[in-house]
């Protein structure tokens, strides 16, 4: 199923967080910003970062701040391990290609609407991917023009859906 890789002005990241405890969050994020970014993150770690941040380890009080520093901030120093300390890590998995996204939004429509297991390895082809999508489920026109042409606008248009209507980070939350 893949296709020619394409480096894009379009970024994709998933924000992971995890602790000791068993706590466990995914937020997608797409933009092309990464001062955009950069907020997203200290918005996800407002609900455990403001309370404690007095007693937190150095690594992520730095992180923090690296990312209060819009005027310096990068895609490049923002992707990969954030921290692992306290019993909390946070990692950023972040591309900017379009095969990288292409190929995660194939695997939320299996997710979303696959109800007998399938996978983007079931499939011989794309072709296939897509003729069994489109005639057995009714997927959302979104992933249909997807299925019709990857550029950044469908690509686009997919992570929106997948984030707002499918709820990825309910979908990706675990806590003990």
């Amino acid at each position: 199923m893949a296709q020619n890789s394409t480096v894009s002005r379009l970024y994709f990241a998933i924000i992971i967080e995890e602790n000791d405890q068993g706590f466990h969050r995914e937020s997608l994020w797409y933009g092309g910003s990464p001062e955009n970014l950069g907020l997203t993150i200290i918005d996800t770690m407002k609900d455990w970062y403001e309370p404690f941040k007095d007693k937190l380890d150095g690594s992520i009080v730095r992180y923090h701040e690296m990312l209060e520093n819009k005027d310096e901030l990068t895609f490049d120093k923002i992707a990969g391990e954030a921290f692992n300390a306290d019993g909390m890590m946070m990692y950023v998995d972040m591309s900017n290609d379009l095969n990288v996204m292409f190929s995660f939004i194939i695997r939320e429509i299996c997710s979303i609407f696959g109800k007998e297991g399938e996978t983007p390895e079931s499939f011989a082809s794309l072709a296939e991917f897509k003729n069994h999508f489109i005639e057995k489920y009714d997927i959302d026109q979104v992933f249909r023009d997807l299925l019709e042409g990857v550029n950044e606008a469908t690509i686009s248009n997919a992570l929106v859906v997948i984030d707002m209507k499918y709820g990825y980070t309910a979908r990706h939350f675990r806590s003990n």
